[in-house]
């Protein structure tokens, strides 16, 4: 058998097995939908048909791709922000009990705090800027991270970390060739987690208060109560979402293949 016609027999078995259900589950809602809207004349806008919704889409694609841009920014440099604290956080609760059991009921604290409790106060402080959505969702997106990269660098076997001791391995050698590399698979399990919240955090903040982006949007047409833009701006909103938890699985992959991992992925 050709490398070829092995090549097309994966697409067909990832169509059939991956694609197919999914597709074929979204097509009958949206036919159902759709048959539901014209029969009993559902006014447009109460509840638009999928037809309305895809031609106010692609009538208005050129502003929502210019949003969604913009809070996908939001969202990657929030994103960043978040991981990087929460990394050096987890890196310090591992190695000392007293600043774990000084700062993690805070980051408890922090979680358990409604985002939209906390957006109002953001635009008090830094106005309707970029900065505070981009703090909002760098808010929404470390509690995953710290929690589960700290239970992954702390799990790893006692005996070889006496191994790497009696091999005369320092704090730092310990933590970035054993500690890490145990870490990984919690680490991309709240990588995306974090990346989808990480757009949630950042459409609130600009419902809440801004100029542009996706949540500017979704707030404006509920205003104006034009329902089929908000329903396009929420289908725009998902596919970044998607694009970026794709972004995540993508690297996850990469990790996988380069190092060796067969799974990268657990969850706490």
């Amino acid at each position: 058998m050709s490398r070829k016609s092995v090549y097309i027999k994966i697409r067909k078995i990832l169509f059939l097995r991956i694609l197919f259900p999914p597709v074929l589950t979204l097509v009958g809602v949206l036919v159902i939908w759709e048959t539901i809207c014209h029969s009993f004349n559902v006014p447009e806008y109460l509840f638009p048909a999928p037809t309305i919704i895809y031609y106010t889409f692609f009538h208005n694609i050129n502003s929502l791709l210019t949003d969604t841009a913009v809070t996908l920014y939001e969202a990657l440099v929030g994103f960043i922000i978040a991981n990087i604290v929460s990394i050096i956080t987890a890196v310090g609760f591992c190695h000392s009990k007293i600043l774990e059991r000084s700062l993690y009921p805070y980051a408890i604290a922090i979680k358990s705090i409604p985002v939209i409790a906390i957006a109002p106060l953001l635009v008090l402080w830094f106005g309707y800027g970029i900065f505070g959505k981009i703090l909002m969702s760098a808010i929404i997106s470390f509690f995953p991270l710290v929690v589960n990269a700290t239970v992954g660098l702390k799990s790893v076997d006692p005996d070889a970390i006496d191994l790497m001791r009696s091999l005369s391995a320092s704090k730092r050698q310990i933590l970035f060739k054993l500690r890490f590399p145990n870490a990984l698979p919690y680490i991309f399990s709240a990588l995306k987690i974090s990346s989808t919240l990480s757009v949630v955090g950042a459409i609130v903040g600009e419902m809440t208060g801004a100029q542009k982006g996706i949540g500017f949007v979704i707030l404006t047409s509920t205003y104006n109560i034009d329902t089929p833009l908000l329903f396009s701006a929420i289908i725009a909103a998902s596919i970044g979402g998607i694009l970026f938890f794709g972004l995540i699985v993508i690297i996850e992959q990469y990790v996988n293949n380069k190092y060796g991992f067969k799974n990268s992925s657990k969850e706490v």
